[in-house]
C-alpha cells in the first residue's frame, strides 16, 4: 500500500470508532460545555500521546504481552474504578452558570495541561481502547510495518487526524450551544454523561471480575 492509502484507510477506520459513544465523548461534551471549544483538541492531544506510545509498543513487539488475560482484567478493574469516580464527580455537580461572563472569568481555568492529562486518563481507563489496539490496531500496524517508519507514521497520522477532526467538531458545536442552553437542560446533560461514565465503569469492573 502507498503511504497515502495507508493514511486514508487509517483515517476511515479511526473515524468509525471515534463517532461511537464512549467515555471520551462524554467527558468532551461536559468539559466543552464548561470550558469551551478548545477542550476537544486538548483532550485528544492527551489521547494521541497515549496512542503514540501504544503504536511504539506494538511496533516493537510488545503486543504479545498486552494480549494476556491478566493484563486485560487488571485494566478492566482499575479503568472501571476511574470511570466510576469521574461519573460520580459529574453527578455531584450542583449547578453551573451559563453566561458568557462566567466563562470569561474562568478563562479556561482548568488549564491545557489538566485537559491533556484528562484525555490521557480517560483513554487509559477504558479497556475497550486497549482491546481495539491489540486487535484492529495491531492488525493494521502489521500492514503498515512493511513500509518502514514512514508507513507507521502514515498510519498514525491518519488515525489521530480522525480523532482530532471528530472531537474538535463535537467540542465546537457543544461550546457554541452554551448561550441558548437552558440551565436545567445543561445540568441534565452533564448528569447524564456522569451516569453513563459511572454505569460503564461499573460494567467494566463486573465484566473483569465475573
Amino acid at each position: 500500500m502507498s503511504f497515502i492509502s495507508i493514511a486514508l484507510s487509517s483515517f476511515a477506520v479511526a473515524l468509525s470508532g471515534a463517532i461511537s459513544p464512549g467515555p471520551l465523548l462524554a467527558v468532551t461534551v461536559t468539559r466543552s460545555l464548561s470550558f469551551g471549544e478548545r477542550e476537544g483538541p486538548l483532550l485528544i492531544t492527551g489521547h494521541s500521546i497515549l496512542e503514540f506510545i501504544m503504536v511504539i509498543l506494538l511496533a516493537t513487539g510488545f503486543g504479545i504481552y498486552l494480549r494476556q488475560p491478566v493484563f486485560s482484567k487488571t485494566i478492566g478493574i482499575i479503568g472501571g474504578l476511574i470511570l466510576v469516580l469521574f461519573g460520580i464527580r459529574l453527578l455531584m455537580q450542583k449547578g453551573f452558570q451559563l453566561t458568557d461572563t462566567s466563562l470569561k472569568s474562568k478563562n479556561f481555568s482548568s488549564g491545557p495541561i489538566k485537559s491533556i492529562f484528562t484525555g490521557i486518563v480517560i483513554s487509559l481507563s477504558n479497556p475497550y481502547w486497549f482491546i481495539w489496539w491489540i486487535t484492529v490496531g495491531l492488525v493494521y500496524l502489521s500492514i503498515a510495518l512493511p513500509e518502514g517508519i514512514w508507513g507507521v507514521a502514515a498510519f498514525f497520522i491518519g488515525h489521530i487526524s480522525a480523532d482530532f477532526l471528530w472531537y474538535s467538531i463535537v467540542s465546537f458545536f457543544v461550546a457554541r450551544g452554551i448561550k441558548p442552553v437552558n440551565h436545567k437542560a445543561f445540568l441534565f446533560l452533564v448528569r447524564f454523561c456522569g451516569l453513563f461514565l459511572a454505569g460503564f465503569g461499573f460494567f467494566l469492573i463486573m465484566d473483569a471480575v465475573i
